[in-house]
């Protein structure tokens, strides 16, 4: 179960410029080929962006941290009650972007059913303000707000995260046995839903922080450098399973 954003595609300043380099895809595909192995993104792209940004066939994602779950072939996994939700994030994408427009630097995405707040451009000293802004749009809606790495993920407030998802795959690929082995990577706050939960519920589960320029305390076993050290390590995960 992999991260798409700062674990296979090395973090940019344009969000939408992010890409996974040939050779992390080379090395996600020869694990998704394998018949005894299966292969899930776990990102807060929605789970289409996630799907093209990785190129990959006959993977499993969980998109919009997950709010959206995919079985390989696109079959739609998700509680069909999350839907209901599309409106009320579109509500907030009205209000909150006359508030935000002349803040230099910062980029709303509207994910359907999630949005995110990009301010990796913008001056660090607009953090208060920006969040005040959301704030402002996101209470009277009930919606939650998170952070991660220069950005705030405004999500609907049903108790679905990483965490949620990543327990939810597990029991359907694995049909709950213990012997099935699993690893999760990932490299921002967000991520760390998905390390306790794997933690907690299967504790034998290998768990991996990619560590980064700007990295926070990690619950997990393990820690990588970057996003070139994940590869390395996802191209040795792909020899020892031949």
């Amino acid at each position: 179960m992999l991260d798409v954003d700062g674990t296979l595609a090395p973090i940019v300043e344009m969000f939408d410029r992010a890409l996974v380099p040939a050779e992390t895809r080379r090395a996600v595909a020869a694990l998704a080929d394998r018949s005894d192995v299966h292969v899930a993104l776990v990102s807060g792209r929605s789970a289409a962006v996630a799907r093209r940004m990785v190129g990959v066939s006959n993977l499993w994602v969980a998109g919009n941290h997950g709010f959206e779950i995919e079985g390989p072939n696109g079959e739609d996994l998700a509680d069909p009650g999350v839907y209901r939700y599309r409106a009320v994030i579109a509500a907030a994408v009205e209000r909150l972007e006359p508030l935000v427009s002349a803040m230099h630097g910062v980029i709303v995405e509207n994910k359907a059913i999630t949005l995110s707040v990009h301010w990796r451009l913008a001056d660090p000293a607009i953090a208060p303000e920006l969040r005040d802004a959301i704030d402002q749009v996101s209470q009277p809606l009930g919606l939650r707000i998170t952070e991660g790495k220069r950005i705030f993920e405004i999500r609907p407030p049903a108790l679905i995260d990483k965490g949620t998802a990543v327990l939810a795959l597990a029991e359907r690929l694995t049909s709950g046995h213990d012997d099935a082995s699993i690893v999760f990577a990932g490299d921002d706050v967000t991520d760390e839903d998905a390390i306790r939960a794997l933690r907690q519920h299967h504790p034998r589960s290998v768990t991996v922080r990619i560590l980064g320029e700007e990295s926070s305390p990690t619950e997990a076993e393990f820690t990588l450098r970057d996003t070139h050290a994940m590869r390395q390590f996802l191209e040795e995960l792909a020899r020892v399973r031949r």
